[in-house]
Order: C-alpha cells, then structure tokens, then sequence
C-alpha cells in the first residue's frame, strides 16, 4: 500500500509542477510568438485542436493549445471543438503559426 501512495504523489506534484511552468510564465506570453516558443516558454500543451473544415462547415476556427485541462474539459473540446473551454487556459494562432491572441482560464483572470 505505501508504494501506491508514493507514486500517487510522486504523480500529483509533476502535474502541479507542470500546471505551475504555465500559470508563472503566462505573464511573459505576446503576440505574434512562434509554437515553438510557446512551448519553449509553457511547455507541452495538455490539448491541441488544429484548424479544420469539413464539407464548407468551420469545425475548428483556428488552430490552439489549451493548459490545464482535466476530464471534463477534454471531453467538452471532443464534443465542442470550436471552443475553448472556460475553465482552461488557451493560445490561438494565425494560419502562420504565430500567437493571434491568448487568454487565461476563467477562474485565473482575476488573480
């Protein structure tokens, strides 16, 4: 038993220290960045959806990295892909890869 408990919280404080990477250089995210410095900067996005089309209809408006997901909003992005989540924090980029615009989750952006 005392091993399940070590690696549970050996896994909770990654995904704290991961969740924490992106929360404190958030700040230091701008326009017109390329992917490869978001990532530099936030690390791996927990979710990516890719601008698409299917038959003339927008599925997903333009491409974005969201951080911070969990369950529930992963399966939300799988039901409504065309939007971000509320409750996770998202960039946006322009068909050349650069950061078009950002912002944080919801419950972040009064803090």
């Amino acid at each position: 038993m005392v091993p399940r408990i070590s690696a549970s919280i050996a896994v909770l404080m990654l995904l704290c220290a991961c969740e924490s990477r992106y929360q404190e250089n958030w700040g230091r995210l701008k326009v017109g960045m390329t992917q490869v410095q978001v990532e530099d900067l936030l690390g791996e996005p927990s979710s990516r959806y890719e601008a698409r089309t299917d038959q003339g209809k927008v599925i997903v408006p333009e491409t974005r990295w969201q951080y911070g997901d969990n369950l529930s909003t992963l399966a939300t992005g799988v039901v409504f892909p065309t939007d971000a989540d509320a409750r996770a924090w998202a960039v946006y980029f322009d068909a050349e890869g650069r950061v078009s615009r950002f912002r944080a989750a919801e419950w972040a952006q009064g803090r």
